[in-house]
């Protein structure tokens, strides 16, 4: 019996360092019967001509005019052929026999959608493919009740967390019911994307033994670190959109207390270098009548300022600090 083909969709954008190490790490899958769907967004540099030298029957080079990373995944999308869907970033790992055992995890189980562990790593130097010491079951792991599942994750245990989107492997007739990527929105993209094929699916299946190695660019939130006020604005629809998501899915559990730590862990985070969005942020986490804690801040001296004097002014302190330090 043929395997199921799975469709691997890699969006590049001047990438020419990290494209040959990504295809090498697919080529290495475990699993044989993949399609490589790479999508230049535009390219500068040489990224684009790279590619082309991969192509094959079972490699695929396109490219958009500058549309952005959801564009060029929904082109991937388009083009793809598999029963399977496997997102990568270009700059990203994943372990090989990730996408074997997932399409394993997935077997009479179609409707639901894998998931795996996540290990950060900020350059090659401190990479170790063979780390396994991760402990991510607090919110990764196999649940008949997707909503839940998203409740939990986005902070209704009081610990809000992330997925990356490489963690994922989907069934393309889920992604074809719930549509693709939200090209306006920019920051959380995958969030919001996510939420949606989640909420559609019967279940998530959590495989033990395999890993998405993810790179950081920094140990900063990406709220603080953002210079694009739109991006920041995107990052708040995503929010609303996973709270109307939710509210069309369940009613119950903490669905208001998870909602509520996202609109105030933002609400934080952008300040105060968007004060304006921030307090947007804090009126809608004021609204839904749950009191949950601010994030932690930093060591036990921004500690101390947070519970004496509040948040704003721990914010306040720890941004000018960075901001004389650059």
């Amino acid at each position: 019996m043929q395997q199921p083909l799975v469709s691997i969709i890699i969006p590049v954008y001047n990438s020419a360092k990290f494209l040959a190490a990504a295809v090498s790490a697919v080529q290495r899958q475990t699993y044989d019967n993949t399609e490589i769907i790479i999508i230049d967004d535009a390219s500068t540099d040489n990224t684009y001509e790279l590619a082309k030298t991969y192509e094959s029957e079972t490699c695929i080079v396109l490219r958009q005019n500058k549309a952005g990373a959801a564009t060029a995944r929904n082109l991937g999308l388009k083009n793809a052929t598999g029963k399977y869907v496997q997102f990568l970033d270009v700059d990203d790992f994943l372990s090989e026999e990730k996408i074997e055992q997932q399409v394993k995890a997935l077997d009479n189980q179609e409707s639901k959608v894998a998931v795996c562990y996540y290990i950060e790593f900020f350059n090659e130097e401190e990479l170790c493919l063979g780390n396994t010491s991760v402990d991510q079951s607090d919110f990764i792991y196999s649940s008949d009740s997707p909503a839940d599942f998203l409740i939990n994750l986005y902070g209704g245990n009081g610990k809000p967390n992330f997925i990356q989107t490489n963690s994922w492997l989907v069934p393309k007739a889920l992604i074809e019911k719930v549509g693709g990527w939200r090209n306006y929105i920019w920051l959380d993209d995958d969030g919001e994307f996510f939420a949606r094929v989640v909420l559609a699916s019967s279940g998530v299946v959590y495989v033990p033994g395999v890993y998405n190695y993810y790179r950081r660019s920094t140990s900063e939130s990406n709220l603080s670190n953002s210079t694009n006020k739109k991006y920041i604005q995107n990052a708040l629809l995503s929010i609303d959109l996973k709270y109307e998501y939710l509210k069309q899915s369940t009613c119950g559990g903490n669905m208001n207390k998870a909602i509520a730590t996202q609109y105030l862990h933002f609400a934080v985070y952008t300040y105060p270098k968007y004060k304006l969005i921030s307090r947007m942020a804090y009126r809608r986490y004021k609204s839904i009548g749950a009191t949950v804690a601010p994030p932690k801040l930093g060591g036990k001296c921004v500690e101390f300022t947070k519970y004496a004097f509040g948040w704003k002014i721990a914010r306040l302190i720890r941004y000018y600090l960075r901001e004389r330090s650059t």
